[in-house]
């Protein structure tokens, strides 16, 4: 059974049980009414019998009198039960269904106010009657309605699950296609709208990952290949044995520099594999320490740099694996485009590092793509590097709420790395 059919099958159940409470509760109604008017037309009967022109005033007859001298009065027809005896000698009045012979009769037993005891019948044959009528059309209009119901419960349930419809179609297109381009028209902005809206979001961004994955391994592949080639070369020449001893020294150190450049390159590559799916590692990090840890280490590195550091007290929630990372990147980036003697200006002040360089700058067209994964300015292709370093330092800001920028200016740039500060 669909979900459609179970909806409407729910809904007609509701329905009908609404519609067939409310019939028997009419029908109880119609019965309490029907009977409480024969028993007022019964004590109407029997104070007539009682009255001072007996039970020949044009009222139904059918009524017996005990008075309280004892003399019984009245159609004979009426018997005298126990019930009635104990109303004669105290017990309250009553009122019943009874039978007399074959007749089905009301029957209402009470004193009057000068001790007389009225047994007071009346037919019970015109009140079934009208009961059983009342009842049959309760049966004929309840069952139509039901089956009213049943009919609108099944264009409700199909109208109500049209926008279901259009998402699961959508879904299954993309399960078999892989078009991650599909999106389902929002044409409300209900519960089901909003479930559409998120289905949409969830395509746009699985979208956006998968390109961003594909894009990825293209450039990784692209990227990969030259330094492999140049390491698979020198080994060949090496294993062939026919260089020089001055060559095949300088082989093996180019095959080491391409090695140290392609674990680098792989060590990057899995950073930003990991994208939105790391989990940060979060811990209060006092950032002026950790920046002035990477410079030593940068120093080390490069100790032909020259660094100027002014460095404020500044405490920040992150992640101190990833948040170093990203500002090694941005000190080897500024050692990579520094000329010999010039200072690289590094600072830290309320949750920004600030890294200067007097190197070239950055060229106008080149600033809103420069953190890009893999984008090389074309001043910076003879340099070393793949184009990830920055991507990284972008990567790592964005994860932890901050945002990373870059100044360009005649005689150098100027990168910033903001982060939230802790209060």
């Amino acid at each position: 059974m669909s979900f459609r059919q179970r909806i409407a099958l729910l809904v007609a159940l509701s329905i009908a049980a609404t519609v067939a409470g409310t019939a028997v509760a009419v029908w109880i109604v119609a019965k309490h009414e029907l009977y409480d008017q024969l028993d007022r037309t019964l004590a109407a009967q029997a104070t007539a019998a009682s009255g001072p022109s007996g039970p020949f005033n044009g009222v139904n007859p059918y009524t017996r009198t005990i008075h309280s001298s004892g003399d019984v009065s009245g159609d004979s027809e009426i018997p005298i039960t126990p019930d009635v005896l104990r109303v004669v000698h105290g017990a309250p009045g009553f009122r019943k269904n009874t039978k007399i012979g074959d007749l089905e009769v009301r029957e209402l037993v009470g004193r009057l106010s000068d001790g007389d005891v009225v047994i007071s019948i009346g037919l019970l044959d015109p009140t079934e009657h009208a009961l059983a009528r009342i009842k049959l059309w309760l049966l004929l209009v309840g069952g139509i309605g039901i089956a009213l119901a049943a009919g609108l419960a099944a264009l409700v349930a199909t109208e109500a699950l049209r926008p279901v419809r259009r998402l699961t179609a959508a879904a299954e297109h993309v399960a078999a296609t892989g078009n991650l381009t599909e999106r389902v028209e929002v044409s409300t902005h209900d519960e089901l709208g909003r479930l559409a809206s998120r289905f949409n979001a969830m395509l746009e961004a699985l979208e956006v990952s998968v390109g961003k994955q594909r894009r990825l391994v293209a450039d990784a592949s692209h990227e990969l290949r030259t330094p492999l080639t140049a390491v698979r070369t020198n080994v060949d020449l090496l294993r062939e044995g026919r260089l020089a001893e001055d060559d095949a020294q300088r082989a093996l150190e180019e095959a080491s520099t391409e090695l140290s450049a392609l674990t680098t390159l792989v060590s990057d590559l899995v950073e930003l594999a990991r994208g939105e799916e790391r989990k940060l590692r979060v811990e209060e990090v006092h950032l002026d320490d950790l920046v002035a840890t990477a410079v030593e280490r940068a120093k080390a590195r490069a100790p032909e740099a020259m660094f100027v550091t002014a460095l404020s007290h500044t405490v920040v929630n992150a992640d101190q694996v990833l948040l170093d990372r990203a500002v090694s990147n941005l000190l080897d980036n500024a050692v990579k485009y520094s000329p010999p003697g010039a200072p690289i200006e590094v600072s830290v002040r309320d949750g920004e590092v600030v890294v200067a360089d007097h190197g070239p700058g950055v060229a106008e067209e080149d600033l809103p793509r420069i953190f890009d994964r893999f984008y090389r300015a074309a001043g910076a292709r003879s340099k070393p590097g793949a184009g990830l370093g920055l991507a990284i330092v972008r990567e790592a800001a964005e994860a932890h709420g901050g945002s990373a920028s870059v100044e360009s200016y005649p005689g150098g740039a100027k990168f910033f790395l903001k982060l939230p500060v802790t209060t």
